[in-house]
């Protein structure tokens, strides 16, 4: 066998690695998990709640959706991405006017909005009863774009 490892390009310093019966394997873990955290809001009245704000020019990357509502007749409920330049993106709107809805997403891909971007809910047309829980990620200015940039690379 060959001794190897991995060392950090800056500090010089080994990377972590694990002893297993199957051999030495590198450990690694995602973001999500390092750095996430969450949020929750309880639906109500008709209303729009900012439920993850960016820290000044960063963004915000959605980990986790968890939404929950009771039947609810002309009630409309959107979670989305929003900026003060009025740029809006929809990440899901849900209908609950026949049936209640129970949805859980663990996001696995990058759904991270642009700079200054926060994500809100929205319960238009009758009040809702239910809950929003984001799971997510503040990002830094360093890795955020513009949304001129970030719509076009969709």
């Amino acid at each position: 066998m060959i001794g190897f490892f991995l060392r950090d390009a800056r500090t010089k310093a080994a990377l972590a690695v694990a002893d297993t019966a199957w051999g030495k394997i590198l450990c690694v873990e995602s973001p999500g998990k390092q750095f996430g955290v969450f949020k929750s809001t309880t639906l109500g009245a008709v209303d729009t709640t900012r439920i993850a704000e960016p820290e000044g020019d960063g963004s915000v990357e959605l980990t986790d959706l968890i939404l929950t509502t009771e039947k609810k007749a002309a009630a409309i409920i959107t979670i989305r991405y929003v900026d003060d330049d009025s740029n809006t993106e929809n990440i899901l709107t849900a209908y609950p006017q026949d049936l209640p809805i129970s949805i859980a997403i663990a996001v696995n891909g990058n759904w991270q909005g642009w700079q200054g971007a926060w994500i809100e809910v929205d319960v238009a047309g009758a009040a809702a009863l239910g809950s929003v829980v984001l799971g997510y990620i503040k990002r830094l200015k360093k890795d955020s774009i513009k949304y001129v940039e970030w719509n076009a690379r969709r």
